[in-house]
């Protein structure tokens, strides 16, 4: 009861005193550049100028507010007004609250306006924008390397298969090789009984043994060759086994770079989304 009736006694004048001396303080306070304006019905009675704002504060002591903008909108609605002032009016751009002062009679005497600087806010909205792209180019530059990371997974996967077959090839040759070798000293053997026989036969198998003799070289070429060849797959077995080894190696690289690259493309997604929200944000500040 005492308050309201201190409060009841108050004049106009000196309600603006209290309010002006609580601005002062709050232009302190608060961490933004700020400027603070105090008005009664027709114009400016003080204001707390930010550091970063062009106007001094000679300038607007006892001169009428604009015609325009949230204070006249706020004496006529008394409701608070938001809006944006440009760089053009303050040399900065700020962001402006105006509220209605009322005395105890309820009757509105003026306003008070809070302009919070949007240096930083413009500085953060700039470099998250500058985030989000580089993070966007970054995502679909990530986005290719993983589809290139599986297409070189499956590529390897598919040379692994073929590396398998190739020596499941070789060890089919390997066992004609056997079979031909197999060929090769029995007609070896042949052609040696032939040759006995053939000098058994005297001088009528002088002619079948020339051709005993030509059966039992073609034998013993045969069975060269079959080494030779084997020799030559076995070589080769070697390196496709070693290429097999090397080609296991590289898709379990394969399989880990697609892994990877697929986590990466998720926190850069993961990374764009909180770029979003610091854009967010500072369209709050």
């Amino acid at each position: 009861m005492q308050i309201h009736d201190d409060l009841s006694n108050i004049t106009d004048d000196q309600l603006f005193g209290i309010i002006e001396r609580m601005a002062s303080l709050f232009h302190e306070l608060i961490p933004i550049d700020n400027t603070i304006a105090i008005t009664d019905r027709e114009k400016f009675l003080q204001y707390f100028m930010g550091s970063e704002a062009e106007v001094v504060q000679s300038e607007l002591v006892g001169k009428p507010f604009p015609n325009a903008g949230n204070i006249p909108s706020t004496l006529k609605t008394g409701k608070l007004q938001r809006s944006v002032l440009p760089k053009e009016v303050y040399g900065v751009a700020f962001k402006s609250s105006t509220l209605p002062l009322k005395n105890p009679d309820d009757t509105i005497i003026g306003t008070i306006t809070l302009a919070l600087s949007l240096k930083n806010q413009t500085a953060l909205q700039e470099s998250a924008e500058n985030i989000s792209s580089s993070a966007e180019q970054l995502s679909a530059s990530t986005e290719s390397l993983a589809a290139s990371a599986i297409l070189l997974s499956n590529r390897v996967s598919g040379v692994l298969g073929d590396t398998q077959e190739i020596i499941q090839l070789i060890d089919q040759t390997n066992n004609i090789l056997d079979f031909v070798n197999n060929v090769a000293s029995n007609s070896r053997l042949l052609g040696l009984n032939a040759a006995i026989e053939a000098a058994r036969a005297g001088q009528f198998g002088k002619g079948f043994a020339v051709v005993a003799d030509e059966i039992r070289k073609m034998a013993e070429n045969s069975a060269k060759s079959v080494n030779d060849t084997k020799k030559l797959l076995s070589t080769i077995n070697n390196r496709v086994n070693n290429l097999m080894r090397q080609v296991e190696e590289l898709t379990d690289v394969a399989h880990t770079q697609a892994a990877a690259t697929q986590e990466m493309t998720a926190s850069i997604q993961n990374f764009s989304e909180s770029t979003r929200i610091v854009q967010q944000v500072s369209q709050i500040i």
